[in-house]
């Protein structure tokens, strides 16, 4: 309130002696009678006030009400579309925070960009620039102290107070001082008309929420700066913004507005809570750039490896498009995703697996291998031949077992049908339901594995066995086999190279499943 008027007695002060007396003998303590007697002085006390912003009799709210509303309007009016969405920008927060960054800091914070993690990646082995990368972050997380940090912060929640100032509708309570008035129109003076207090009772401890909550003693500037910063304008013009400054601190002094608001609802009693904003926007800052530089290392260890892929799967089957498998497929994952079940996980492997036993070990690796090597060679010890034979037909009975295992998982195959049969028992809103189907997808999977592990380490062995053939092809004196003359002319190409050769797709091919046995 001004100087003028004084307001009515808190009733949270302890009454003296004299008027604990005085409350006995004419019945004071009556609640319902005390609080006439508070809402009888808060009229008086608003009926003195130079700001004539109420009526006490007859409880109207007047222009000038209208007109207090209308002037932070002009002011912060326009900035209302520009701060539409500021709630949901993560960007408005990395501006705050980046206005205060030194040069140092800046620096640092390059060296993790995206493109700065592309760089190095391009002369940095994988584990190498994982470790540059968290040493950067580590230097630049603790260059951040905690007096920085707290006026970062402070510098916040100073801006979210301004921008729920600014998103007050403004426009809605001025209708009601004046139909007529359009939004966003400041050049047409308005005219405003005496209302009810009841129609502004609600708007009243709205704004006295947001408007209470501005620091209109804080510098405002670094607000003002980030918000250009963050549009390109400037949201207010800063000398106009001054005199808001002004009129909300003499609102507040006043405490004029809550009085109006106690008297409207009749309740002397009423306080407003003003929520201050506490948001620790740094801690999030952080956390965001980490998870954005370890997002583009699992990016680029992404396109790493499919590109390995398809550098070996060129090497092994002359193409990057491979499609031996029927049923073990991605296509079939679908209706798994559905159910937000993760489906056939090694979908990728089983079907170079396939491709690689079916189109080349059966035709290409077993002629060499078996008819020529295991069959008519000469080995020096059956030691040798034996474990080059045990791998050899450990891989030969896994192709077998692949094209069972993808067969049976058709519609009507043996596993395919019992997954059939799983879906159809899935209710929407019971999750154990899945659990059957959950479980046969895991026997699947595992059984997929078992095969692509089997499959490599056979493969292994046998590659060991044909490199060490190769070697001793080259010898005087022959270690391995005794009779490579004569099996040379039973292959229709010069045997050694048909074993380098062979050599080289199965090294490549191993490689391809390693990938995957990684993941």
């Amino acid at each position: 309130m001004d100087s003028e008027s004084t307001p009515p007695h808190n009733s949270d002060q302890a009454p003296s002696l004299l008027e604990k007396l005085l409350s006995v003998f004419l019945g004071n303590n009556d609640p319902e009678r005390e609080k006439k007697r508070l809402l009888k002085q808060l009229g008086k006390s608003l009926s003195k006030s130079r700001q004539r912003l109420y009526k006490p009799k007859g409880q109207q709210a007047q222009p000038a009400m209208g007109k207090l509303f209308f002037d932070i309007y002009q002011v912060v009016g326009p900035a209302q579309h520009l701060l539409q969405h500021a709630d949901e920008s993560s960007g408005l927060r990395d501006i705050v925070v980046e206005s205060y960054l030194t040069e140092e800091q800046k620096q640092l914070k390059q060296d993790f960009s995206e493109d700065q993690i592309r760089a190095l990646a391009d002369t940095l082995e994988p584990k190498e620039l994982a470790s540059t990368l968290k040493d950067t972050m580590v230097q630049f997380f603790s260059s951040f102290d905690s007096a920085t940090v707290k006026e970062i912060n402070d510098t916040y929640n100073r801006l979210r107070t301004f921008v729920n100032l600014v998103r007050f509708d403004y426009y809605f309570v001025l209708k009601k001082f004046d139909a007529s008035i359009q939004e966003n129109n400041f050049s047409i003076k308005p005219k405003f008309e005496a209302i009810n207090g009841d129609y502004v009772g609600e708007d009243l401890k709205d704004f006295i929420e947001v408007a209470y909550a501005i620091d209109t003693k804080a510098n405002w500037d670094t607000v003002f700066d980030v918000l250009n910063s963050y549009r390109g304008v400037d949201m207010v013009a800063r000398p106009t913004w001054s005199k808001v400054l002004s009129t909300l601190e003499g609102l507040r002094k006043s405490n004029v507005l809550v009085y109006i608001v106690q008297h409207i609802d009749g309740d002397p009693h009423y306080k407003p809570v003003i929520q201050l904003p506490r948001e620790r926007i740094v801690e999030s800052y952080l956390n965001r750039a980490r998870t954005t530089a370890e997002a583009t290392l699992q990016k680029i260890s992404g396109e790493r490896r499919k590109r390995r892929i398809e550098r070996l799967s060129q090497a092994v089957f002359g193409t990057t498009a491979v499609a031996r498998s029927k049923n073990y497929t991605e296509k079939a994952n679908l209706v798994y995703s559905k159910r937000m079940l993760a489906g056939f996980i090694h979908t990728e492997a089983i079907n170079y697996l396939k491709a690689f036993l079916l189109d080349y070990f059966k035709r290409d690796v077993r002629e060499v291998v078996r008819d020529i090597l295991l069959v008519r060679g000469q080995w020096s010890t059956n030691i040798t031949s034996q474990s080059l034979s045990d791998a050899f037909h450990q891989i030969l009975a896994i192709a077998d077992q692949v094209v069972e295992f993808d067969d049976a998982l058709a519609d009507e195959g043996e596993i395919g049908a019992k997954l059939k049969k799983a879906m159809g028992r899935i209710v929407d809103r019971d999750k154990t339901s899945a659990n059957q189907l959950r479980q046969l997808l895991g026997e699947v999977n595992d059984r997929a594995k078992a095969m692509i592990t089997d499959a490599g380490q056979n493969l292994i062995v046998l590659a060991k066995h044909l490199k060490a053939a190769i070697e001793d092809y080259d010898r005087h004196e022959h270690e391995v086999i005794m009779n490579w003359k004569q099996l040379d002319s039973m292959s229709e190409e010069p045997l050694k190279q048909r074993m380098a050769e062979m050599y080289k797709k199965v090294h490549y091919f191993v490689q391809l499943m390693q990938i995957y046995a990684k993941k």
